[in-house]
């Protein structure tokens, strides 16, 4: 008593089905997790070329519940008037529940020669490499590094 090959061929492609369903249903919130960091880091490298082309202080604020960020000028970060839209973005604030995400608070502004600050006014900057965490559900998280004097991310 034995299969035939046809038997074998249908289970076969039945258990690859499955597979690629689940394997692809255990990925989705890792693969937003990793979008949205590069989005992030290409949003904090936007405020610094704003910054070193202008005159002007600009810089990326992460509010105290993680949930959402926004580019600001100026100085004041939680004032609407200093608020501005990113790149891509239909709104001045950036909602990171979406993608059921949150990223640790954090103000990070530049001064005119692209250095990272830790205050609004870009006069203080850092002295170590910042780094926020961004983390999804189920403790998958991602670490993005500002590095100190240059304002590098990686």
């Amino acid at each position: 008593m034995g299969f035939t090959p046809l038997e074998v061929l249908v289970v076969l492609i039945i258990i690859g089905i499955i597979s690629v369903v689940v394997v692809g249903r255990s990925d989705i919130g890792q693969t937003d997790l990793l979008a949205q960091t590069e989005v992030i880091k290409a949003h904090i490298r936007y405020a610094q070329s704003l910054s070193m082309k202008s005159d002007r202080i600009w810089g990326i604020r992460c509010n105290d519940t993680g949930q959402s960020y926004w580019l600001f000028v100026d100085g004041d970060p939680d004032n609407t008037n200093n608020q501005r839209k990113l790149p891509g973005k239909e709104t001045k604030i950036v909602d990171l529940t979406q993608f059921k995400l949150t990223l640790s608070a954090a103000t990070l502004s530049f001064d005119n020669r692209g250095r990272p600050c830790d205050d609004n006014g870009g006069t203080h900057p850092i002295q170590n490499d910042l780094l926020l965490t961004l983390s999804a559900g189920g403790g998958a998280n991602t670490t993005i590094r500002v590095t100190r004097n240059t304002g590098f991310v990686p």
